[in-house]
């Protein structure tokens, strides 16, 4: 598993709920038919699995579009772009400005990383510290996981790829706190803990919005 580095928000005093997906160091591909002229760019790729808000890089596109291939082979960081999930046959790159180009001639890929599998573990623990090794401000656990956490927060949703941080407006009310750092951990049913990001992984708690009567 790839540890990344993260950047979570919340807001104080409201309903969150906050999916938190990380990237496996497996790739997926997904076969292009299509690919706009258009401002932002929009790519078609039938079943292509890649979630809402994830990065993905085109390949191998020909025609007008080559200059939107990614430069490495398998691609780096540079050259993967966050994506918007239209349907489950299309993505926008919202970043990205394809008016100006010649028409898509064909072939290519979506390469993606394919989220980490989530079905193997059974808890979740979100530790949030000042600094790394620093006090800790919140302790957030899946339903049952860890005693002194506030219980239920985190949720492991395998059917879309994510953890997701739950947080009513009365406990998203508690967190006097406007940043620190967290990290993740997956416990298996064996208890075998698998670290999720690393550990100076950025929480930033958004001011409580106020409506002006």
């Amino acid at each position: 598993m790839i540890l990344q580095k993260l950047s979570l928000e919340v807001r104080r005093g409201a309903t969150n709920d906050v999916p938190i997906r990380v990237e496996s160091s497996e790739w997926g591909y997904a076969s292009i038919s299509a690919m706009s002229q258009s401002a932002p760019l929009r790519v078609t790729a039938a079943g292509h699995g890649i979630p809402d808000g994830w990065r993905a890089a085109v390949m191998n596109a020909t025609g007008g579009m080559t200059s939107l291939n990614a430069t490495n082979n398998p691609p780096r960081d540079s050259d993967l772009r966050p994506v918007v999930r239209v349907d489950a046959d299309t993505v926008e790159f919202n970043a990205v400005n394809a008016a100006g180009l010649k028409a898509y001639a064909g072939g290519g890929q979506l390469a993606f990383r394919a989220p980490v599998d989530l079905s193997a573990y059974v808890h979740a623990r979100m530790e949030v510290k000042t600094e790394v090794g620093g006090d800790r401000l919140a302790l957030f656990a899946t339903a049952g996981g860890v005693s002194e956490a506030t219980d239920g927060a985190l949720e492991i949703d395998v059917a879309n790829d994510a953890l997701r941080l739950r947080l009513t407006p009365a406990q998203a009310a508690l967190l006097v706190f406007d940043a620190g750092v967290f990290d993740i951990e997956l416990i298996r049913a064996n208890g075998d803990v698998q670290p999720l990001c690393t550990a100076d992984s950025e929480f930033s708690v958004l001011p409580e919005t106020t409506t002006a009567e």
